[in-house]
């Protein structure tokens, strides 16, 4: 978001993005909308802000929670849990954000600030493992539950992450699909700025899975956050594998590297060479980390042609 802002423009030489291609702000529209069912919530109206500014967090808090949660998002397979909450978010105003940060193309105050964009290879994991199903979920419910998602393209994509990953339960397979979205969104992130200026991009898929409640999270959402800061221990969801040290380090040192030089690679995970849409090449934080282009290349060729559909 801070990428597509005007007034943000020379306030930062880099941009690092973790598992949040943030295509699109709010619109005006529906950022009003939002607003005025919030007042109404409260008994306010909008000429009474200096009232709304004085409430205590807890009663705003609790009039989001008892405000319709937002319509089911079709592109995921999870709600969020904080109900209308999400629904807040920085709003294309014309002003101050003029335009989506990434759609349909990137903003041009992005156009000169080298980029580290990735996302986790299980990103829906924790989102989903307080379902009563979690390890336990046959073939029939993996198909009914990603259904809404998949469409007519349900047997053609279920086929081609089964096909990737042949052994995957049903419930492994239902967080692989719930996941890819974000991994698809990272990708047209890092095309739509490249084709929107000459500063590199770099993309990286943590892969890494942590042993936590005999690996539930899997590499889940955020999973990346606690090696990035060299503070994997302070993380109860990293697990207790000896080789957290060893990623820590290598992904603190990458984000550091590229802070200072605009270039993330370095002698522990060697040259991380920058992404383009022909070679795709991406770090694969893991242990050992490594550089492999196009990874999980069916999978991305399937949603692709999932995201396009009538």
């Amino acid at each position: 978001m801070l990428l597509a802002m005007p007034g943000a423009e020379g306030l930062f030489q880099r941009a690092v993005i973790q598992s949040g291609p943030g295509l699109r702000g709010v619109e005006g529209r529906d950022a009003t909308d939002l607003a005025e069912r919030l007042l109404a919530q409260l008994g306010l109206t909008s000429r009474q802000l200096d009232r709304l500014q004085d409430l205590p967090h807890e009663q705003l808090t609790a009039a989001l929670a008892a405000m319709p949660a937002p319509a089911p998002d079709s592109t995921r397979l999870w709600s969020p849990a904080a109900g209308a909450a999400f629904s807040f978010r920085p709003v294309v105003d014309g002003k101050y954000m003029r335009m989506h940060p990434f759609d349909p193309v990137a903003a041009p105050s992005a156009a000169s600030v080298p980029l580290v964009i990735g996302s986790n290879k299980d990103e829906a994991a924790p989102f989903l493992a307080a379902d009563p199903r979690r390890r336990r979920l046959e073939e029939h419910e993996l198909r009914e539950r990603v259904a809404p998602l998949l469409g007519k393209r349900l047997d053609e994509v279920v086929s081609v992450f089964r096909a990737s990953r042949p052994d995957a339960s049903p419930w492994d397979l239902l967080i692989a699909i719930g996941s890819e979205g974000t991994r698809s969104s990272s990708i047209r992130l890092a095309e739509r700025k490249l084709a929107g200026g000459r500063a590199p991009v770099f993309m990286y898929l943590f892969t890494w899975e942590s042993d936590h409640l005999g690996g539930l999270f899997k590499a889940a959402h955020a999973m990346e956050v606690p090696f990035v800061f060299d503070q994997p221990e302070v993380a109860p969801m990293t697990g207790s594998r000896p080789d957290r040290a060893e990623l820590a380090a290598a992904m603190s040192t990458a984000w550091a590297t590229f802070a200072w030089t605009g270039t993330p690679g370095h002698e522990g995970i060697g040259a991380w060479p920058p992404y383009d849409p022909e070679s795709r090449a991406t770090m694969i934080f893991d242990v050992p980390c490594r550089v492999e282009n196009d990874p999980g290349r069916a999978e991305r060729l399937a949603w692709g042609r999932l995201a396009a559909r009538s």
